[in-house]
C-alpha cells in the first residue's frame, strides 16, 4: 500500500544515523514513515543511475517500469549478451515484447527484479550510450592469420614451382 503526501504522519521522526534508516526512507521526493507494508515497497531508481549499468559484468534493464539486474543471466541468455547490452540505457519494454518471450521467461525475470524506475527521469528521446566492450581488432584474431596463410601458401608454392622448373629446364 502506498501513501500519498497527505496521509503521511506529521510525527514521523527523521533518521538520526545511517543505521536507523530502516523504518524511514525517501520515496519519490518525500519522506514516508516505515511500516511492514512500506518495507516491502520496491526501491525507486532514477534513469541516470540505471543507464550507468551497461557492461557485461554489470547490466541493468528497464522493462515495463521495473528495473532488473540481469548480470547473472548474461551468459545464459539464449540470444547472447549482446542482445541484453543493446537494451541498456533505455526503456527496453518494446525490445522485450517484440521478441515474444515465453511465460517461463517472464517468471524468470522475477528473481532479477531490483526495483522500479522513476518515470519522470526517463527521457522522452533516448540518447544512445554505447555498451563498454573491448574494441574488436580483426588484425589480431587467429582467423586473420589463417586468411593470410591461405593467400601466401599458394603463392609460395607457385613461386617454388617456377624456380624448380627454371633450374630443371637449363640442363
Amino acid at each position: 500500500m502506498r501513501r500519498s503526501k497527505q496521509s503521511l504522519r506529521r510525527d514521523c521522526p527523521l533518521p538520526k544515523s545511517p543505521q536507523s534508516t530502516v523504518n524511514a526512507r525517501p520515496y519519490l521526493g518525500f519522506l514516508s514513515c516505515g511500516s511492514e507494508e512500506m518495507a516491502s515497497d520496491p526501491k525507486v531508481h532514477i534513469f541516470e543511475d540505471v543507464a550507468k549499468h551497461n557492461q557485461t559484468k554489470d547490466c541493468w534493464l528497464i522493462i515495463s517500469g521495473k528495473v532488473y539486474d540481469v548480470t547473472p543471466f548474461m551468459d545464459d541468455h539464449p540470444g547472447g549478451d549482446e542482445v541484453l547490452l543493446s537494451a541498456t540505457g533505455k526503456d527496453a519494454t518494446n525490445d522485450f515484447e517484440d521478441v515474444g518471450h515465453s511465460d517461463s521467461a517472464r517468471e524468470m525475470m522475477e528473481k532479477y527484479f531490483i526495483g522500479e524506475i522513476d518515470p519522470s527521469t526517463v527521457p522522452q528521446k533516448r540518447t544512445y550510450i554505447p555498451p563498454q566492450q573491448a574494441p574488436y581488432n580483426p588484425d589480431k584474431t587467429p582467423e586473420f592469420v589463417v586468411k593470410i596463410l591461405q593467400f601466401l601458401v599458394p603463392l609460395l608454392i607457385l613461386a617454388l614451382a617456377f624456380v624448380v622448373r627454371s633450374y630443371t629446364k637449363k640442363d
